[in-house]
């Protein structure tokens, strides 16, 4: 991640069973948490304006 210039914070791996669905709700709204507060995704061309 870090060759391509992206925060190891816009990786998670996590293993959770079919039958933990709260646990898998609430592991994707922390994970979205996270990636809001890193801001854009760096390797995103920015748009200018035309």
């Amino acid at each position: 991640m870090k060759l391509l210039g992206i925060e190891d914070a816009r990786l998670r791996k996590e293993w959770i069973s079919a039958s933990e669905g709260n646990r898998f709700a609430q592991t994707v709204r922390d994970f979205t948490d996270v990636i809001q507060k890193l801001g854009r995704n760096p390797l995103v061309k920015r748009e200018t304006a035309a």
